[in-house]
């Protein structure tokens, strides 16, 4: 009960956000550029197993879940640490702090869940990208539930929002671009093949993309299952921890 408290709580301040236009334009215009860029400029170039369209939009639908889903939950615990000190009012609550971090979570992973079906529906409405298969749903919910208990983590570690900008340019970006969201990682050196491979936003898009449940995608879903739930305990900790 004390969870869905804090959840509604992050829905009413998110939605007072998502009802100005610019709010979500601003949310979604990085991955719908890269949808556009790509598709027109390698469209018909790069050779894909299953059509180069297909494999981009669902590592843009990964992306785009990741991005929000992280920054929805690191601004808003950072925000209201450092300069609203709003996050004591919720530890004073008479709830646990499990139920306080699986609130600010849960609210990180819906914003990234509802920005990434909007950034495929484009997808599917502009270059007829395929529905998703249920491998495909579980990597989506579960990098938007990773990825927003990062966002905590982070969120409660930075000491200035600002210092948000460093975890985006040295962990996510990188990610990004060599976690096979625009090409397949085949093409990648042998030893930034194995590298890569154990990335969160890797695999991701491993299941994002296999067909149907099988030993690769029950091992990639219990690693991101595993991580989310230590990524999770981590921002427990650091909960129980704080004092402003």
């Amino acid at each position: 009960m004390g969870c869905l408290v804090v959840y509604c709580r992050e829905l009413l301040l998110m939605q007072k956000k998502m009802g100005k236009l610019g709010y979500v334009f601003s949310s979604v215009m990085f991955p719908v550029i890269y949808l556009f860029a790509f598709s027109w400029g390698l469209g018909s170039r790069l050779e894909v197993s299953g059509g180069y369209i297909p494999f981009l939009a669902k590592g843009i639908l990964g992306i785009t879940v990741m991005l929000n889903s992280f920054q929805q939950t690191a601004l808003s615990v950072s925000v209201g640490r450092i300069y609203f000190k709003t996050l004591q009012t919720l530890l004073l609550c008479p709830i646990s702090l499990a139920q306080v971090a699986g609130g600010l979570v849960l609210a990180g992973a819906t914003r990234g869940l509802l920005l990434g079906g909007l950034v495929y529906g484009i997808a599917w409405l502009f270059f007829a990208a395929p529905g998703l298969t249920l491998t495909a749903v579980c990597g989506v919910f579960l990098s938007a539930f990773f990825f927003a208990a990062l966002g905590l983590t982070v969120g409660l570690w930075v000491n200035d929002p600002d210092e948000l900008s460093l975890v985006n340019n040295f962990l996510l970006t990188p990610m990004i671009f060599f976690g096979g969201s625009f090409f397949p990682e085949q093409h990648f050196p042998a030893l930034v093949r194995e590298i890569v491979a154990v990335l969160p936003l890797s695999l991701v898009n491993g299941l994002l993309r296999l067909p149907t449940w099988g030993e690769e995608a029950l091992a990639k879903a219990a690693v991101l299952l595993l991580i989310s739930c230590l990524m999770f305990w981590l921002g427990i900790r650091k909960l129980a921890a704080y004092n402003e």
